[in-house]
């Protein structure tokens, strides 16, 4: 835990209060906006939690944090598990997910009202600072989003976090497990006068860092040490102005998982008898550190304010086995990528008469560097292995990216049924990359009765790279060595997107929410992710030209004692074409892609998830499963995986302490059918090793609150 308490202590970062009366929820509306536009948007108050439309037109999906701790892994699952009860959402190797048939780093996150850094949401994202442990309520907005939100709009993943004096809260727990899990965790509140803060944290270790790399129950190579600590405080400075900071740091130290009965592919000098495959003792490795410190409020004739400070910083290190990775690969890297970054942020919202305006800017610093260290053996352009001997190649790349962007919206109330929303943005980048665009966005909401929401809009987008992947001198660096590959352009650039979609929200009664919605992408320049070379720090390249298409279908219930969810999607993601990284390719499938269009492997055809929940005095029963239709894996993408199905299981017991207070346990079984599901296939475009998801597995947990 030393690296992350020291870049702590240098680290502050940008967040904003944002409390949530516990009553009406008129806080669904305003999470597109800035917070203190609560208290000038009238809302309908709706009876229960679901999907709704929020006022600038944009899909609004919500759980609560008694919806996420009553389902069968309850609060400290991880929040790709949450993400999945929302529809349009798909999960992937690694606790990936892909929101809307996107790359997983092609949506951003929002806690408290504050854009977070873009490269927390790294690829993979196996050990992300956000754990449903210190969420209060999360929302995914997607669709139209408004012009606040550029560089990663696949979807904004929005969390209010607890905050001491909402929602008092003292508790520590424990879950043990099969896979040798074990996972303590505490929660701690405080609240004196206009002064809050809340403190968790957690540490974990199990066989369990990444997805299994083979079909048996218990994963080989895959063991993790990881811990969280995430702190958020608060002070009212007057009626209307409150100062609030976040302090959160993640760390972990996690084998990468092998395959057995592999054959050696190169020979080394030295090693006339190859150790087994199951034996590499390689490591992926991750520091994750934020800091944000924010002030929001009312200034005179209801003008509300923002201003949002941070800094970041993210280390990704792999640690080869130098023996196993050269006679089983041909090539053994140390890498090390990191990124500092310093986002400045604010935003002004503004009620006049029937209007909402809305202005503001980001302006962002991203110092990356790339530090890699690799043995090679010499080959011939063919890539045959010319010596046994291996040479050391060096290649290191640092550059300072500087993003900005500024915008003006207005949600304009037409009439009492009728809503119009429109704003534009302007957004640059420079550094390994460069570009700029002028994005505007249109929606219309019409609420024809009280239970009724149609709405309809277009939105133009600008998305940067996933920045910490970048290395753009590795191509060169590698040539003549058995990590070399074909020519290419190395650096990626921005994409561009124009995105329409149109949807329908109906209450059906005092307890059941519908939800149907459909959208059409157009894409220049798609940004995909993939693991190229054997260095499992995930690279960003571009395709040409393409299109997504979707459909979702959301059914919310929530009762007294019951609640439930349902969830169908379907949708495709075109591309044609490889505008950049296209060294990363075999040259037959680089041909075949630019004279085809390929079908990427981000999202089945078809997903659903369902969940439902039972609780009744100090007993509840809860059970969750998700359907895919299969990823897509082979040359090209062209075939199709299997369907993958798992269901999960949960039951709870709560009983009082006298002089304590309350305690719970509960039983967990995940995957109870036993199944084996295959995500992703030992081949595919960026993919070098199969992955599972995990086989039947028994948790047991007992929590204190007092």
């Amino acid at each position: 835990m030393r690296p992350f308490i020291r870049h702590a202590l240098c680290s502050l970062a940008a967040n904003v209060a944002c409390l949530h009366s516990p009553g009406a929820r008129a806080d669904d509306a305003a999470l597109d906006q800035t917070p203190n536009e609560l208290a000038t948007v009238v809302v309908e108050a709706r009876a229960i939690a679901g999907p709704a439309v929020s006022p600038s037109g944009a899909n609004q999906y919500t759980a609560s944090a008694e919806e996420i701790a009553a389902a069968p892994l309850g609060s400290t699952a991880p929040l790709s598990e949450v993400l999945t009860q929302m529809p349009g959402v798909a999960i992937d190797q690694n606790q990936q997910i892909h929101i809307r048939n996107t790359e997983g780093p092609q949506f951003q996150y929002q806690i408290n009202g504050v854009l977070i850094p873009l490269d927390i949401n790294t690829n993979p994202p196996f050990l992300s600072m956000i754990n449903p442990l210190f969420i209060q309520r999360l929302d995914l907005l997607d669709g139209v989003l408004p012009a606040r939100y550029s560089y990663a709009t696949g979807g904004v993943v929005s969390i209010q976090t607890k905050d001491g004096c909402g929602q008092p809260l003292d508790e520590v727990s424990l879950l043990v497990g099969q896979r040798e899990t074990i996972e303590p965790a505490m929660q701690l509140t405080a609240c004196h006068g206009d002064f809050a803060s809340y403190l968790s944290g957690l540490y974990q270790q199990g066989n369990s860092a990444f997805s299994s790399a083979t079909p048996a129950p218990t994963p080989i190579h895959d063991f993790t040490h990881q811990g969280q600590l995430f702190s958020y405080s608060s002070y009212h400075l007057t009626g209307s102005d409150t100062l609030s900071l976040i302090l959160s740091g993640a760390e972990s130290r996690n084998e990468l998982p092998n395959v057995p009965g592999l054959a050696p592919a190169y020979q080394l000098e030295g090693y006339p008898v190859a150790p087994p495959s199951q034996q590499i003792n390689s490591y992926l490795d991750f520091t994750d550190v934020l800091a944000v410190l924010a002030l929001n409020g009312t200034l005179d004739h209801g003008l509300s304010y923002q201003i949002a400070y941070s800094q970041h910083f993210i280390s990704e290190r792999f640690e080869p086995d130098p023996v196993g990775e050269l006679i089983y690969q041909g090539v053994a890297s140390r890498a090390t990528h990191e990124d500092h970054d310093y986002t400045l942020e604010g935003d002004l919202s503004l009620g006049a008469g029937g209007h909402q305006l809305g202005a503001g800017f980001y302006a962002a610093e991203y110092r990356v560097s790339a530090s890699d260290s690799s043995l090679v053996f010499p080959a011939d352009d063919a890539g045959n292995q010319l010596s046994a001997i291996p040479t050391s190649v060096v290649n290191d790349a640092h550059a300072n990216n500087y993003i900005g962007g500024v915008y003006i919206s207005d949600v304009w109330e037409l009439s009492r049924a009728l809503s119009a929303s429109a704003g534009v943005r302007w957004d640059s980048l420079s550094g390994f990359s460069s570009g700029h665009q002028l994005d505007p966005s249109v929606s219309l909401v019409y609420r024809p009765t009280s239970s009724t929401t149609l709405h309809a809009g277009f939105a133009r987008y600008f998305q940067v790279p996933s920045l910490l992947g970048i290395s753009p001198t590795a191509q060169a660096a590698f040539q003549g060595t058995t990590a070399q590959g074909p020519p290419g352009i190395s650096t990626p650039i921005p994409e561009d997107d124009r995105e329409w979609d149109v949807g329908v929200v109906q209450a059906l009664g005092q307890h059941l929410t519908l939800s149907a919605d459909a959208f059409y992408e157009w894409t220049t320049h798609y940004l995909d992710t993939g693991q190229f070379g054997e260095v499992p720090i995930f690279a960003p390249f571009n395709y040409g030209t393409g299109h997504i298409w979707g459909s979702e279908l959301a059914l919310r219930y929530q009762a007294q004692h019951l609640t439930g969810y349902a969830n169908l999607t379907a949708g495709r993601n075109w591309q044609r074409g490889v505008s950049t990284g296209q060294f990363n390719f075999d040259p037959d499938e680089l041909a075949y892609i630019d004279s085809h269009a390929i079908v990427l492997d981000h999202q089945p055809l078809y997903g659903a998830s369902a969940g439902l929940g039972w609780r009744s005095g100090d007993y509840s029963l809860s059970a969750d499963g998700i359907y895919s239709s299969g990823l897509r894996a082979g040359f090209a993408d062209l075939e199709r995986l299997p369907i993958i199905k798992q269901v999960n299981l949960g039951a709870e017991r709560s009983f009082p302490i006298p002089g304590w207070g309350t305690l719970t346990d509960r039983i967990t079984v995940l995957n109870v059918l036993d199944r084996v599901n295959l995500i992703r296939p030992a081949e595919g475009i960026g993919i070098f090793q199969s992955a599972y998801a995990p086989r039947r597995t028994l948790f047991a947990s007992i929590a204190l609150r007092f």
